[in-house]
């Protein structure tokens, strides 16, 4: 009866480390599939981090590039119009020096006086202008005239209390349309 017994509890200790071992084995494996998932869903987001980090990182470089792309074609637009315009520059004294400039100095030297209305005025200019200049100068009036090698074309009134300065200047004329010359100049470029 005893062996009977002992062999009862044995069976019945067996049936129970079976269970036991069987509900280990269950909960390891639901452990290890827990800490698989876990596993994966990290790495899935260190991979979705490491990606946006890397295309955050290459927007920057492509940022990066693109504005160093546009600064250089800026730079190159720049000095093409600086290039552009000391040669537009070179050329005043060839355009002072013009039939049809010289035939509208008159009128221009005229229109121009009124600004001054009683007061004296000096006329500084080219000194390659200052004869035609003289000779307008005894049909509209008799005021000094004062040759200025600063001045390429063209010529500036100032009155002689200093109050006003007219400059009608072939170079203050090209400042002036300086603006709308670059854009023309650019656009014909990108034709």
């Amino acid at each position: 009866m005893i062996d009977a017994l002992l062999s009862t509890l044995e069976r019945e200790a067996e049936v129970e480390i079976a269970r036991v071992m069987e509900d280990a084995r269950a909960r390891a494996a639901e452990l290890i599939t827990a800490a698989e998932q876990r596993m994966a869903a990290r790495r899935q987001l260190s991979l979705e981090q490491r990606t946006e980090e890397a295309r955050a990182e290459h927007e920057r470089a492509l940022a990066g590039a693109r504005a160093t792309a546009r600064a250089q074609v800026l730079a190159a637009r720049a000095a093409l119009l600086d290039r552009l315009f000391a040669r537009l520059h070179s050329e005043l004294p060839a355009v002072a020096a013009s039939a049809p400039y010289r035939a509208a100095l008159g009128r221009q030297l005229e229109d121009l006086s009124t600004f001054a209305g009683d007061r004296s005025i000096t006329v500084r200019c080219n000194p390659a202008l200052a004869a035609a200049l003289r000779r307008v100068m005894k049909a509209n009036g008799r005021w000094p005239i004062r040759p200025d090698s600063s001045i390429a074309g063209g010529f500036r009134l100032t009155t002689d209390d200093g109050t006003l300065e007219i400059d009608a200047t072939l170079e203050d004329r090209l400042e002036q349309l300086r603006p709308r010359l670059a854009l023309e100049a650019l656009a014909a470029l990108s034709t």
